[in-house]
């Protein structure tokens, strides 16, 4: 594992691998960032399993989704060049900036996706291999928000409900294995 700067963007590079992922954090305004124990836990895993992974800070200011989207695509493109395959993945905030970015990766995994913030939709269009993992008892997405989300989808490969909060108390387990398991699938 080692920090480093992107074009002024803050990372954290782990493992090693042909196949790498990008993860995109919270909200930076709710103290979102690279640092986040869901995202340290997915990229210690992943690396375990041979993945190349990158968790980045979004620049300040916050810029209402449309500057963090930017961050998003410095990163991914630091990550296509140095891998075969790439995936995305992005939690609550996070994942609409990674569905803002996925055309041309091969495959995104939303956690605990929201439809809207500021000046920034999910989108559901993407067309490369898409998974899905909610909350039942999430204080932030709504089950009817997630189910919306999980039936406008053009691709859905899969998806996993999980009987916990936004932050996967009791369950960052059993988050992790789904997380794990869907991109060994697509991407090794």
């Amino acid at each position: 594992m080692r920090d480093i700067i992107i074009d002024g963007i803050h990372a954290t590079l782990e493992g090693n691998g042909s196949s790498a992922i990008l993860l995109c954090p919270p909200h930076p305004l709710m103290g979102g960032n690279r640092h986040d124990i869901r995202l340290i836990r997915l990229s210690e895993r992943l690396s375990e399993e041979g993945f190349l992974t990158l968790r980045f800070d979004y620049r300040k200011p916050y810029r209402k989704g449309l500057g963090e989207i930017e961050d998003a695509r410095i990163c991914l493109k630091f990550l296509e060049e140095r891998s075969t395959k790439t995936g995305i993945l992005g939690y609550s905030f996070g994942s609409l900036v990674a569905s803002n970015v996925a055309n041309g990766v091969d495959a995104l995994l939303l956690l605990s996706p929201l439809k809207k913030i500021d000046e920034m939709e999910l989108k559901l269009d993407v067309t490369c291999p898409v998974y899905v993992i909610y909350a039942l008892r999430d204080q932030i997405v709504g089950v009817n928000e997630s189910e919306e989300i999980l039936e406008s989808m053009a691709t859905l490969n899969g998806f996993l409900a999980l009987e916990t909060d936004h932050f996967y108390s009791g369950k960052l387990k059993e988050m992790t294995d789904g997380v794990v398991d869907f991109f060994k699938n697509i991407l090794k």
